[in-house]
């Protein structure tokens, strides 16, 4: 799993940013994977692993180009879009048949939002929290996505009625963007979940693991 931290990802940004361009070597895998695709490849990683098989990461930039290469069920890779790259690979880069090769694809969006969520200073989260501790318990951040703990569900009920969540997403937004270096973020597709410290003790024992397990 590609993680913003990994070098791969960096390298990715760096590209993003206009800053790098990808390997030249990759131009030509790049131009086929455009055409018989219809997707436009934005980094291409190769590594080795486990001593002997090479690893294909194929980045794209949005988790809509990755349908073009998984099943309906977003979660697993076409067997045959796979085969079809690894035999490009192996020929445009003459790779034996004997050699393993690992085909990944992965989005830089998603990996770019949990970066830019994730890194917001503690002391502004610190800040926020204290500017509603009447009402709010905890600011959880788990990758792009954030959740809100009110105490009780009584105030998070009322904070729905009376649009304080509204007004809670919009200023938490405003903190993001200041990390959002990239532009992906809108108030829109700000992933803000409201919940409450008494729905976290009763159902799930205050276990962050279990929580978002």
């Amino acid at each position: 799993m590609l993680k913003p931290s990994d070098q791969e990802y960096q390298q990715t940004r760096h590209i993003k940013l206009g800053k790098a361009t990808i390997d030249e070597k990759f131009n030509d895998f790049a131009e086929w994977i455009k055409k018989k695709y219809a997707v436009q490849v934005l980094n291409i990683y190769t590594d080795v692993i486990n001593d002997d098989t090479l690893r294909l990461q194929l980045i794209f930039e949005h988790e809509a180009d990755l349908n073009k290469f998984f099943l309906k069920d977003r979660l697993t890779s076409s067997k045959r879009v796979v085969k079809a790259i690894d035999k490009k690979y192996r020929e445009l880069f003459q790779i034996m048949d004997s050699q393993p090769v690992l085909v990944l694809f992965y989005a830089f969006e998603p990996l770019a939002k949990e970066e830019a969520n994730t890194s917001i200073p503690l002391k502004m989260i610190i800040s926020f929290k204290e500017k509603y501790k009447d009402t709010v318990w905890e600011i959880a951040r788990f990758g792009q996505h954030v959740t809100v703990f009110f105490y009780t569900k009584a105030q998070l009920n009322e904070a729905q009625r009376d649009k304080l969540t509204e007004k809670l997403k919009q200023a938490y937004f405003e903190i993001l963007k200041e990390n959002d270096e990239l532009n992906y973020f809108t108030l829109t597709n700000l992933n803000m979940i409201f919940d409450s410290k008494e729905n976290f003790d009763k159902n799930y024992d205050g276990n962050w693991r279990a929580y978002y397990g």
